[in-house]
């Protein structure tokens, strides 16, 4: 592959929208659909991990160990994974083979005032002030997740509730609360009705345990103004099992989460056997140079080994997707025209030469997806999102279970 990073320029062309309204606040076309079968388009024969020299030894032992040892994995994203649709398949996957260890990360992104997966709800009756990953206006500071939300007043509360449509909602019995600045848990309640409940403290994290599982508590606190949370684990107490963490941000991109203050630790006191990186999509639609891109993906993935220098990589490549177009017409409305994105390949070129430059795994999603000209079959076939960049959930889960299929077969 011959890569000019120099000459690579990113910019749209005249004319061209950046679809930023719908790369930044997407609607997600959601139903229980999901895929009969693999369509003919999608490449199975390029469905595995590229190693480029890495060893997941250690990898493959914890896994064959996971009905005693949990292990941890961090999704960190964009839309793709915020929305949770993909990475919910690849979970449930993982824990049907493996083992489930609890839900995960929950983030409190609708009271941040955007789309939260539909496998579980935060609502408070307390009022709170918000912060973004794309739009840090210094009302709550953001933590590792790219969420921040901070209580109006000290006292406040949280009801956390796990969700499934078909009545079996995952129960937690542990959870662990990450936070900038002080928090006191003054009660704890399910149902209405008060529970028993221990809990410990630091300035960061607070670890709060139940003598019970359950599916839904409400917690009430202490806090000052100054205290953003952002982010929740919930466990199950199992000693086994997969714990599998997604970290999505609308719009965001390697240079976004590399804005995020240093002193932050990328995942908390989260211990990952692996992060999987899935950016990219957004590069696509700025004006950043190849050269820049390169740059942005080499200081996120230092930032990664310099705060979990054992964690194993993974990067994923973005699937071609498609830019719009208003055409305006006289005396009638205006017409939405779409056309291929070509800066997706180019993006994905420089991900897996960065991948193969510095000994990273990478899983080519835009080569297991179709490749060039992929977006049209996904259109056609119902996978691809109205949006033409997003998916459809039926083809979120397909993805899932694909990246699932790609795992398994690295680490047999």
């Amino acid at each position: 592959m011959t890569l000019l990073l120099s000459a690579t320029t990113l910019s749209s062309a005249a004319g061209d929208t950046d679809d930023s309204d719908v790369r930044e606040t997407p609607q997600m076309d959601f139903s229980y659909d999901e895929a009969d079968s693999i369509p003919s388009f999608i490449k199975l024969d390029s469905n595995h991990i590229i190693m480029n020299g890495a060893d997941w030894s250690d990898l493959i032992q914890k896994l064959a160990a996971a009905d005693s040892n949990t292990v941890t994995i961090v999704h960190i994203g964009d839309s793709h994974i915020q929305a949770d649709f993909a990475t919910g398949k690849t979970r449930a996957l993982l824990q049907s083979r493996y083992g489930s260890a609890g839900r995960g990360l929950i983030v409190p992104l609708k009271i941040a005032g955007t789309n939260e997966p539909r496998d579980y709800a935060i609502k408070s009756t307390s009022k709170w002030q918000a912060s973004k990953l794309l739009k840090p206006d210094g009302k709550a500071s953001i933590g590792f997740t790219g969420i921040g939300i901070s209580p109006v007043d000290e006292k406040a509360d949280l009801t956390i509730a796990t969700l499934s449509r078909s009545g079996d909602a995952e129960p937690f019995s542990a959870l662990k609360i990450y936070h900038l600045g002080k928090l006191m848990i003054d009660s704890v309640s399910s149902s209405d009705e008060a529970i028993s409940f221990s809990a410990t403290y630091t300035d960061s994290v607070t670890t709060l345990l139940l003598p019970s599982p359950v599916t839904q508590v409400t917690i009430g606190f202490t806090t000052t103004c100054a205290t953003s949370i952002y982010g929740i684990v919930l466990s199950n107490g199992r000693q086994g099992g997969i714990l599998y963490h997604a970290i999505g941000n609308n719009g965001a991109t390697f240079h976004s989460y590399n804005m995020l203050p240093d002193d932050i630790n990328r995942t908390g006191d989260i211990s990952p056997d692996l992060i999987i990186v899935s950016l990219g999509a957004n590069e696509a639609f700025s004006r950043m140079t190849g050269d820049e891109i390169y740059r942005s993906i080499d200081r996120f993935i230092a930032n990664l080994r310099k705060n979990r220098p054992d964690c194993n990589i993974l990067l994923t490549t973005p699937m071609e997707c498609q830019k719009s177009v208003l055409i305006r017409r006289k005396g009638k409305k205006r017409r939405r025209s779409y056309s291929v994105n070509e800066k997706v390949a180019t993006v994905r070129d420089i991900i897996l030469k960065y991948a193969a430059d510095h000994n990273v795994p990478v899983y080519d999603w835009y080569e297991v997806a179709g490749g060039t000209g992929a977006s049209g079959s996904w259109v056609k076939e119902g996978l691809m999102a109205k949006d033409h960049i997003h998916h459809s959930y039926k083809g979120y889960r397909l993805h899932g279970s694909l990246l699932y299929d790609a795992l398994i077969n690295s680490t047999r």
